[in-house]
């Protein structure tokens, strides 16, 4: 065990008892619809959507990772009326957050719907509410911990803590909600802009007597497009993520580009910068339903020099697919986002 593990540890638990960290997050935010806002459950091209995804943070500081997080989603659009011209989502998501040799973990549960309602007869603009909830549970693992009274003057952590827990497992319900404006101008362009809020119900993550944690409430807003360009091959797939929790805020910039290989098969790469931490790459593909991309962030935030190579690496599989007698119309998506 290395003493950068120490600090990471160390960080952690800081962050844990004083609330300064932030939700789990993703660079490929736009990957995980159902996640990043419940408007979004079930607004796609077809009748049934599922996505899985993982990140690996700072492998390279400790075997496996400081940081994984393995997530998975799915929903389903449908209508209650077949002539209906606005259509229903239904989803569940899981995401299990892990930190070091599981010091501390973050899983959640959470189930949506969202009303997806065509606010003119050529169906060009859509208006979506959704709503989510469901269950949330932390842990901390105290037998891995290592506090700054435990070195000794030579740096090893030999000494006695006097650091106490009156509780290590704290769970309880969450709830979210969003909104989502979709326009569709025309077969090759499209925009989406969203709000959304989590943490209706503000668990109290106390694992010391003397520190009062509330899970605080994340503002999050983000807006997407597909911008098609004089070559009928190539899109323009433009992502922006801004997120505030606990006085922090976070700015995500991604741009993507599509190219159409063959009608059936696409090439998707591009770049993303998240504010002051980090510069990403990504790639991918898209066969017919299928998504497969794999991004990598280079830490570029003030840290010591020794910790600017780290990064943290990420993989998304999504399949959209089409039951014959699913929704007619079905709902306008984006096609490589």
């Amino acid at each position: 065990m290395n003493h950068w593990k120490y600090i990471i540890i160390i960080l952690g638990c800081i962050t844990c008892l004083n609330l300064q960290g932030q939700d789990i997050h993703f660079s490929q935010f736009y990957n995980m619809p159902v996640h990043l806002n419940p408007s979004l459950t079930g607004h796609i091209e077809g009748t049934y959507r599922a996505n899985l995804i993982y990140r690996n943070q700072w492998y390279s500081i400790q075997p496996g990772g400081v940081y994984s997080t393995p997530g998975a989603s799915f929903d389903m659009n449908f209508k209650f009326n077949p002539e209906s011209r606005n259509s229903m989502g239904a989803g569940i998501t899981f995401l299990n957050d892990q930190t070091g040799d599981n010091d501390f973990t973050n899983q959640f549960i959470m189930a949506s719907v969202a009303y997806h309602m065509s606010l003119d007869k050529k169906e060009k603009t859509y208006i979506s509410v959704g709503v989510q909830g469901g269950y949330i549970n932390k842990r901390l693992n105290t037998n891995n911990l290592i506090f700054g009274e435990q070195f000794d003057a030579f740096g090893n952590p030999t000494l006695n803590t006097t650091e106490s827990f009156t509780n290590t497992n704290v769970s309880g319900g969450d709830l979210r909600a969003g909104v989502t404006l979709s326009m569709y101008p025309s077969n090759k362009t499209n925009y989406k802009i969203g709000l959304g809020y989590n943490h209706f119900i503000r668990l109290n993550e106390q694992f010391a007597s003397s520190v009062d944690s509330k899970l605080p409430g994340r503002l999050m807003f983000f807006a997407q497009g597909e911008l098609g360009m004089k070559n009928p091959k190539l899109r323009l797939l433009p992502e922006i993520l801004f997120m505030n929790q606990a006085k922090v805020n976070e700015f995500n910039i991604t741009t993507n580009v599509g190219y159409k290989v063959t009608p059936d098969f696409g090439l998707i790469f591009g770049a993303g910068y998240r504010i002051s931490d980090a510069a990403i790459a990504n790639l991918g593909f898209e066969f017919k339903g299928a998504k497969l991309m794999a991004s990598y962030d280079v830490n570029v935030s003030k840290l010591t020099p020794a910790s600017r190579a780290q990064g943290g690496f990420e993989i998304s599989l999504g399949y959209v697919g089409r039951i014959k007698k699913g929704v007619k119309p079905e709902l306008p998506c984006i096609r490589f986002n």
